[in-house]
């Protein structure tokens, strides 16, 4: 098959695993440890994995505050939740949650 005749699904050079990874590397040297990506999603009309961004403290699960979009056949992210609006989702989702966080975290300590 030549490159002409591919689909465009087959032009998706990066797994899910790799797509993960880009997004996590962007979270940790941008914005901090306590955020990380959920399982990305291939939206192949668009050529880009959607990957939730999660607020994610330690033993504790969290929830989406964000998206990513990563392209499929670059693996650069082309877009990004920005990042005021992932902290503010991330602050309002630890004030409703700050209990179990707590406890979450005091429990990892003692690992």
């Amino acid at each position: 098959m030549t490159e002409q005749q591919r689909s465009p699904l087959a032009q998706t050079s990066f797994s899910p695993t790799q797509v993960r990874a880009v997004v996590n590397r962007f979270l940790l040297s941008q914005i901090g440890s306590v955020f990380a990506a959920g399982t990305p999603a291939l939206d192949s009309t668009a050529q880009l994995w959607r990957v939730p961004i999660l607020y994610n403290p330690p033993d504790f699960t969290g929830d989406e505050v964000g998206q990513a979009q990563v392209s499929a056949t670059t693996g650069e992210i082309q877009q990004h939740t920005p990042v005021a609006e992932l902290r503010t989702h991330a602050a309002k989702l630890h004030e409703r949650n700050k209990t179990q966080i707590h406890t979450a975290f005091l429990r990892a300590r003692k690992k």
